[in-house]
Protein backbone atom coordinates (compact mmCIF):
# COMPACT_ATOMS: atom_id res chain seq x y z
CA UNK A 1 0.00 0.00 0.00
CA UNK A 2 1.49 3.52 -0.93
CA UNK A 3 2.03 6.09 1.65
CA UNK A 4 -0.60 8.29 -0.18
CA UNK A 5 -3.52 5.65 0.27
CA UNK A 6 -2.34 4.53 3.97
CA UNK A 7 -2.90 8.68 4.75
CA UNK A 8 -6.04 8.58 2.48
CA UNK A 9 -7.49 6.00 4.62
CA UNK A 10 -6.54 7.09 8.37
CA UNK A 11 -7.82 10.47 7.25
CA UNK A 12 -10.88 8.77 5.92
CA UNK A 13 -11.32 6.72 9.24
CA UNK A 14 -11.51 9.54 11.53
CA UNK A 15 -13.97 11.31 9.46
CA UNK A 16 -16.11 8.02 9.42
CA UNK A 17 -16.13 8.29 12.98
CA UNK A 18 -16.95 11.92 13.41
CA UNK A 19 -19.52 11.63 10.92
CA UNK A 20 -20.87 8.25 12.69
CA UNK A 21 -21.19 11.08 15.55
CA UNK A 22 -22.40 14.40 13.86
CA UNK A 23 -24.41 12.93 11.14
CA UNK A 24 -26.03 10.30 13.59
CA UNK A 25 -27.43 13.29 15.75
CA UNK A 26 -28.68 15.66 13.06
CA UNK A 27 -30.44 12.69 11.79
CA UNK A 28 -33.09 13.45 14.63
CA UNK A 29 -32.11 17.49 14.59
CA UNK A 30 -34.96 18.69 13.23
CA UNK A 31 -37.33 15.93 14.52
CA UNK A 32 -35.78 16.71 18.11
CA UNK A 33 -36.41 21.19 17.68
CA UNK A 34 -39.95 20.25 16.44
CA UNK A 35 -40.38 18.28 19.83
CA UNK A 36 -39.25 21.04 21.54
CA UNK A 37 -41.52 23.50 20.02
CA UNK A 38 -39.88 25.03 16.69
CA UNK A 39 -41.51 25.07 13.33
CA UNK A 40 -40.40 24.36 9.55
CA UNK A 41 -39.29 28.34 9.59
CA UNK A 42 -37.20 28.47 12.69
CA UNK A 43 -35.92 24.85 12.21
CA UNK A 44 -34.87 26.37 8.27
CA UNK A 45 -33.30 29.72 9.84
CA UNK A 46 -31.46 28.16 12.91
CA UNK A 47 -29.84 25.73 11.15
CA UNK A 48 -29.19 27.14 7.44
CA UNK A 49 -27.47 30.06 9.82
CA UNK A 50 -25.42 27.57 11.97
CA UNK A 51 -24.65 25.91 8.89
CA UNK A 52 -23.04 29.62 7.64
CA UNK A 53 -21.60 30.12 10.98
CA UNK A 54 -19.66 26.65 10.13
CA UNK A 55 -18.61 27.79 6.82
CA UNK A 56 -17.84 31.30 8.30
CA UNK A 57 -15.29 29.38 10.58
CA UNK A 58 -13.61 27.85 7.85
CA UNK A 59 -11.92 31.22 6.65
CA UNK A 60 -10.12 31.35 10.15
CA UNK A 61 -9.07 27.53 9.93
CA UNK A 62 -7.94 27.66 6.78
CA UNK A 63 -5.62 30.71 7.46
CA UNK A 64 -4.55 29.40 10.58
CA UNK A 65 -3.50 26.18 8.94
CA UNK A 66 -1.46 28.17 6.13
CA UNK A 67 0.05 31.27 9.03
CA UNK A 68 0.75 27.89 11.16
CA UNK A 69 1.72 25.18 9.34
CA UNK A 70 0.06 23.40 11.57
CA UNK A 71 -2.65 20.94 10.18
CA UNK A 72 -2.86 18.31 11.92
CA UNK A 73 -3.12 19.90 15.07
CA UNK A 74 -5.78 21.43 14.07
CA UNK A 75 -7.76 18.59 12.18
CA UNK A 76 -7.33 16.77 15.75
CA UNK A 77 -8.61 20.11 17.78
CA UNK A 78 -11.91 20.53 15.65
CA UNK A 79 -12.82 16.72 16.22
CA UNK A 80 -12.25 16.54 19.32
CA UNK A 81 -15.18 19.18 19.06
CA UNK A 82 -17.75 16.83 18.69
CA UNK A 83 -18.20 16.33 22.46
CA UNK A 84 -21.34 18.66 21.78
CA UNK A 85 -23.19 15.94 20.24
CA UNK A 86 -23.58 13.46 23.27
CA UNK A 87 -24.40 16.72 24.83
CA UNK A 88 -27.19 17.49 22.78
CA UNK A 89 -28.92 14.30 24.81
CA UNK A 90 -28.98 16.57 28.32
CA UNK A 91 -30.78 19.50 27.21
CA UNK A 92 -34.63 20.46 27.50
CA UNK A 93 -35.03 23.76 26.00
CA UNK A 94 -34.89 24.71 21.99
CA UNK A 95 -32.45 27.37 22.49
CA UNK A 96 -29.67 25.20 24.28
CA UNK A 97 -30.12 22.72 21.47
CA UNK A 98 -29.43 25.53 18.60
CA UNK A 99 -26.71 26.28 20.11
CA UNK A 100 -24.89 23.48 20.21
CA UNK A 101 -25.30 22.85 16.72
CA UNK A 102 -24.06 26.07 15.99
CA UNK A 103 -21.11 25.03 18.21
CA UNK A 104 -20.73 21.78 15.87
CA UNK A 105 -21.18 23.15 12.97
CA UNK A 106 -17.91 26.07 14.17
CA UNK A 107 -15.69 22.88 14.91
CA UNK A 108 -16.31 21.66 11.54
CA UNK A 109 -15.74 24.42 9.87
CA UNK A 110 -12.50 25.10 11.65
CA UNK A 111 -11.05 21.75 10.83
CA UNK A 112 -12.01 21.04 7.09
CA UNK A 113 -9.70 23.22 5.36
CA UNK A 114 -7.00 21.77 7.41
CA UNK A 115 -8.21 18.42 6.28
CA UNK A 116 -8.52 19.39 2.84
CA UNK A 117 -5.37 20.40 2.14
CA UNK A 118 -3.68 17.10 4.00
CA UNK A 119 -5.72 15.20 1.88
CA UNK A 120 -4.19 17.08 -1.19
CA UNK A 121 -0.88 17.58 0.14
CA UNK A 122 -0.27 13.75 0.95
CA UNK A 123 -1.91 11.69 -1.45
CA UNK A 124 1.20 11.11 -2.99
CA UNK A 125 0.15 9.67 -6.52
CA UNK A 126 -3.11 9.52 -6.08
CA UNK A 127 -5.27 11.78 -8.25
CA UNK A 128 -7.67 14.45 -6.71
CA UNK A 129 -10.68 13.30 -7.64
CA UNK A 130 -10.37 9.45 -6.59
CA UNK A 131 -8.72 10.89 -3.42
CA UNK A 132 -11.67 12.88 -2.75
CA UNK A 133 -13.88 10.29 -3.64
CA UNK A 134 -12.55 7.41 -1.18
CA UNK A 135 -12.44 9.55 1.30
CA UNK A 136 -15.91 10.68 0.67
CA UNK A 137 -16.73 6.97 0.81
CA UNK A 138 -15.00 6.04 3.90
CA UNK A 139 -16.50 9.57 5.36
CA UNK A 140 -20.38 8.27 4.35
CA UNK A 141 -20.21 5.08 5.73
CA UNK A 142 -19.83 6.71 9.12
CA UNK A 143 -22.57 9.42 7.77
CA UNK A 144 -24.98 6.14 7.38
CA UNK A 145 -23.78 4.44 10.55
CA UNK A 146 -24.66 7.35 12.89
CA UNK A 147 -28.48 7.42 11.56
CA UNK A 148 -28.88 3.41 11.33
CA UNK A 149 -27.47 3.46 15.08
CA UNK A 150 -30.20 6.25 15.57
CA UNK A 151 -33.21 3.82 13.93
CA UNK A 152 -32.01 1.50 16.59
CA UNK A 153 -32.43 3.19 19.69
CA UNK A 154 -35.61 5.10 18.24
CA UNK A 155 -36.91 1.74 18.65
CA UNK A 156 -36.87 1.33 21.94
CA UNK A 157 -36.23 4.51 23.46
CA UNK A 158 -37.06 8.58 22.75
CA UNK A 159 -35.13 10.78 21.01
CA UNK A 160 -32.39 12.10 23.66
CA UNK A 161 -31.11 8.91 24.32
CA UNK A 162 -30.22 8.69 20.65
CA UNK A 163 -27.11 11.71 21.56
CA UNK A 164 -26.46 9.77 24.61
CA UNK A 165 -25.45 6.51 22.83
CA UNK A 166 -22.92 8.56 20.49
CA UNK A 167 -20.91 8.74 23.18
CA UNK A 168 -19.21 5.25 22.46
CA UNK A 169 -18.33 5.73 19.02
CA UNK A 170 -16.86 9.51 20.23
CA UNK A 171 -14.43 8.11 22.37
CA UNK A 172 -13.46 5.84 19.56
CA UNK A 173 -13.19 8.90 17.66
CA UNK A 174 -10.62 10.43 20.23
CA UNK A 175 -8.65 7.12 20.30
CA UNK A 176 -8.28 6.83 16.57
CA UNK A 177 -7.40 10.73 16.68
CA UNK A 178 -3.54 9.51 17.68
CA UNK A 179 -2.86 8.37 14.32
CA UNK A 180 -3.21 11.20 12.24
CA UNK A 181 -0.14 11.55 10.81
CA UNK A 182 1.91 14.95 11.57
CA UNK A 183 1.88 17.40 8.98
CA UNK A 184 3.40 20.57 9.55
CA UNK A 185 4.25 23.09 6.77
CA UNK A 186 6.69 26.16 6.41
CA UNK A 187 4.16 29.15 7.64
CA UNK A 188 3.56 30.79 4.42
CA UNK A 189 3.00 34.64 3.95
CA UNK A 190 -0.61 36.55 3.52
CA UNK A 191 0.13 37.70 0.31
CA UNK A 192 1.24 34.47 -0.63
CA UNK A 193 -2.58 33.26 0.69
CA UNK A 194 -4.51 34.84 -1.65
CA UNK A 195 -6.93 32.26 -3.53
CA UNK A 196 -7.22 32.49 -7.31
CA UNK A 197 -9.94 34.63 -9.06
CA UNK A 198 -11.09 31.34 -10.30
CA UNK A 199 -11.58 30.05 -6.68
CA UNK A 200 -13.56 32.83 -6.33
CA UNK A 201 -16.10 32.45 -9.19
CA UNK A 202 -16.61 28.74 -8.87
CA UNK A 203 -17.19 29.45 -5.12
CA UNK A 204 -20.05 31.88 -6.28
CA UNK A 205 -21.33 28.76 -8.74
CA UNK A 206 -20.95 26.33 -5.47
CA UNK A 207 -23.26 29.39 -3.26
CA UNK A 208 -26.29 29.24 -5.80
CA UNK A 209 -26.07 25.54 -6.51
CA UNK A 210 -26.82 25.25 -2.22
CA UNK A 211 -28.93 27.99 -2.43
CA UNK A 212 -31.22 26.33 -4.37
CA UNK A 213 -31.13 22.82 -3.22
CA UNK A 214 -33.38 21.86 -0.54
CA UNK A 215 -31.86 21.23 2.26
CA UNK A 216 -32.02 17.75 4.12
CA UNK A 217 -33.03 19.02 7.54
CA UNK A 218 -36.13 20.57 6.19
CA UNK A 219 -36.65 17.16 4.47
CA UNK A 220 -36.38 15.52 7.63
CA UNK A 221 -38.97 17.97 9.03
CA UNK A 222 -41.27 17.16 6.33
CA UNK A 223 -40.85 13.48 7.27
CA UNK A 224 -41.48 14.38 11.27
CA UNK A 225 -45.11 16.10 9.94
CA UNK A 226 -46.21 13.04 7.87
CA UNK A 227 -44.75 10.22 10.07
CA UNK A 228 -45.06 11.63 13.34
CA UNK A 229 -42.40 12.83 15.58
CA UNK A 230 -39.94 9.80 16.88
CA UNK A 231 -40.40 8.17 13.72
CA UNK A 232 -37.82 5.58 12.77
CA UNK A 233 -38.34 6.86 9.20
CA UNK A 234 -36.85 9.78 10.07
CA UNK A 235 -33.34 8.76 10.27
CA UNK A 236 -33.81 6.33 7.75
CA UNK A 237 -34.40 9.06 4.91
CA UNK A 238 -31.33 10.31 6.44
CA UNK A 239 -29.48 7.49 6.22
CA UNK A 240 -30.44 6.54 2.27
CA UNK A 241 -29.10 10.24 1.70
CA UNK A 242 -25.89 9.52 3.28
CA UNK A 243 -25.53 5.98 1.61
CA UNK A 244 -25.97 7.40 -1.74
CA UNK A 245 -24.00 10.01 -0.87
CA UNK A 246 -20.86 8.08 -0.32
CA UNK A 247 -21.70 5.55 -4.05
CA UNK A 248 -22.25 8.80 -5.57
CA UNK A 249 -18.72 10.53 -4.47
CA UNK A 250 -16.79 7.59 -5.22
CA UNK A 251 -18.45 7.45 -8.82
CA UNK A 252 -17.97 10.93 -9.71
CA UNK A 253 -14.86 11.52 -8.06
CA UNK A 254 -12.98 9.24 -11.03
CA UNK A 255 -16.02 10.46 -13.66
CA UNK A 256 -14.32 13.92 -12.78
CA UNK A 257 -10.44 12.89 -13.12
CA UNK A 258 -11.55 11.86 -16.86
CA UNK A 259 -13.93 14.64 -18.11
CA UNK A 260 -13.49 17.65 -15.45
CA UNK A 261 -16.22 20.19 -15.37
CA UNK A 262 -18.69 18.67 -17.64
CA UNK A 263 -19.25 16.21 -14.87
CA UNK A 264 -19.75 18.88 -12.48
CA UNK A 265 -22.36 20.96 -14.72
CA UNK A 266 -24.36 17.80 -14.67
CA UNK A 267 -25.23 17.86 -11.33
CA UNK A 268 -26.78 21.65 -11.15
CA UNK A 269 -30.05 20.80 -13.19
CA UNK A 270 -30.57 17.75 -10.86
CA UNK A 271 -30.14 19.90 -7.92
CA UNK A 272 -34.14 20.98 -8.67
CA UNK A 273 -35.66 17.41 -8.59
CA UNK A 274 -35.73 16.84 -4.96
CA UNK A 275 -38.06 19.68 -4.46
CA UNK A 276 -40.44 18.31 -6.28
CA UNK A 277 -41.87 16.34 -3.87
CA UNK A 278 -41.45 18.55 -1.03
CA UNK A 279 -45.54 17.79 -0.28
CA UNK A 280 -45.59 14.12 -0.88
CA UNK A 281 -45.82 11.05 1.16
CA UNK A 282 -43.19 9.34 2.67
CA UNK A 283 -42.28 7.03 -0.28
CA UNK A 284 -41.68 10.48 -2.24
CA UNK A 285 -40.03 12.22 0.19
CA UNK A 286 -37.49 9.09 0.38
CA UNK A 287 -37.24 9.91 -3.44
CA UNK A 288 -36.05 12.98 -2.56
CA UNK A 289 -33.54 11.69 -0.02
CA UNK A 290 -32.04 9.49 -3.10
CA UNK A 291 -31.53 12.55 -4.77
CA UNK A 292 -30.33 14.95 -2.38
CA UNK A 293 -27.55 12.39 -1.70
CA UNK A 294 -26.38 12.30 -4.98
CA UNK A 295 -26.15 16.29 -5.24
CA UNK A 296 -24.34 15.94 -1.54
CA UNK A 297 -22.32 13.11 -2.95
CA UNK A 298 -21.03 15.39 -5.88
CA UNK A 299 -20.31 18.56 -3.56
CA UNK A 300 -18.46 16.59 -1.25
CA UNK A 301 -16.28 15.28 -3.88
CA UNK A 302 -15.81 17.04 -7.58
CA UNK A 303 -16.56 20.36 -6.11
CA UNK A 304 -13.99 19.86 -3.31
CA UNK A 305 -11.97 18.56 -6.09
CA UNK A 306 -12.69 21.52 -8.33
CA UNK A 307 -11.47 23.99 -5.87
CA UNK A 308 -7.83 22.01 -5.56
CA UNK A 309 -7.68 22.28 -9.43
CA UNK A 310 -8.26 25.48 -9.55
CA UNK A 311 -6.16 26.83 -6.39
CA UNK A 312 -2.51 28.13 -5.78
CA UNK A 313 -0.55 25.76 -3.87
CA UNK A 314 0.50 27.72 -1.16
CA UNK A 315 -3.10 29.01 -0.86
CA UNK A 316 -5.00 25.72 -0.73
CA UNK A 317 -6.43 26.19 3.03
CA UNK A 318 -7.51 29.75 2.68
CA UNK A 319 -8.87 28.78 -0.89
CA UNK A 320 -11.29 25.99 0.60
CA UNK A 321 -11.71 28.74 3.22
CA UNK A 322 -13.63 31.05 0.49
CA UNK A 323 -15.11 28.62 -1.27
CA UNK A 324 -16.18 26.85 1.98
CA UNK A 325 -17.67 30.55 3.15
CA UNK A 326 -19.90 31.15 -0.15
CA UNK A 327 -21.31 27.75 0.38
CA UNK A 328 -22.55 28.76 3.77
CA UNK A 329 -23.67 31.84 2.40
CA UNK A 330 -25.92 29.96 0.04
CA UNK A 331 -27.04 27.35 3.00
CA UNK A 332 -27.99 29.92 5.49
CA UNK A 333 -29.93 31.58 2.40
CA UNK A 334 -32.06 27.83 1.29
CA UNK A 335 -32.73 27.41 5.19
CA UNK A 336 -34.23 30.58 5.61
CA UNK A 337 -36.23 30.89 2.10
CA UNK A 338 -36.94 27.15 2.02
CA UNK A 339 -38.06 27.39 5.35
CA UNK A 340 -40.36 30.44 4.96
CA UNK A 341 -41.98 29.00 1.95
CA UNK A 342 -43.19 25.37 3.77
CA UNK A 343 -44.38 27.35 6.56
CA UNK A 344 -46.47 30.09 4.89
CA UNK A 345 -47.64 27.13 2.49
CA UNK A 346 -46.39 28.02 -0.60
CA UNK A 347 -47.42 26.08 -4.00
CA UNK A 348 -44.87 23.58 -5.14
CA UNK A 349 -44.27 25.73 -8.28
CA UNK A 350 -43.31 28.06 -6.69
CA UNK A 351 -40.91 26.27 -4.70
CA UNK A 352 -39.46 24.47 -7.93
CA UNK A 353 -38.74 27.98 -9.44
CA UNK A 354 -36.83 29.21 -6.55
CA UNK A 355 -34.82 26.30 -7.16
CA UNK A 356 -34.23 26.48 -10.81
CA UNK A 357 -33.19 30.25 -10.58
CA UNK A 358 -30.91 30.13 -8.18
CA UNK A 359 -29.84 26.60 -10.13
CA UNK A 360 -30.12 29.13 -13.31
CA UNK A 361 -27.17 31.17 -11.42
CA UNK A 362 -25.34 28.88 -10.33
CA UNK A 363 -24.61 27.72 -13.94
CA UNK A 364 -23.75 31.01 -15.20
CA UNK A 365 -20.82 31.19 -12.84
CA UNK A 366 -19.81 27.86 -13.92
CA UNK A 367 -19.65 28.70 -17.10
CA UNK A 368 -17.75 31.77 -15.96
CA UNK A 369 -14.85 29.66 -14.16
CA UNK A 370 -14.61 27.10 -17.12
CA UNK A 371 -13.45 30.63 -19.28
CA UNK A 372 -11.23 31.65 -16.59
CA UNK A 373 -9.19 28.47 -17.01
CA UNK A 374 -8.47 28.62 -20.69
Amino acid sequence: MSTGVRVILIIGIVSLLGDFVYEGGRSVLPDYMRQLGMDAFTVGAALGVAELAGWAARPVGGLLADKTGKYSLIVKMGYAGLIVIPLMGLVSVWWLLVILAFLERVFRGMRVPARDAMLVRMRGDVKVGKAFGLHELLDQVGAGGGPLLAIAVLSILPTPYVYMSLTIPYILLLFTLMFVPSHVEKAHETSELKPARSVAVFSLAAAFNTAGLLPVPLLLYMISLTAGSGSWLIPAAYTVAMVVDAVAGLFLGMFFDRWGLKVVALVIPLSVLPTVFIYSDVALLMVSAFLLGVVIGAQESIFRAMVAELAHANGMGSAYALYGLAFGVGAAVAGTVFGYMIQTGRSVLEIVLYAAAMQAGSAIFLFKTAKLRK
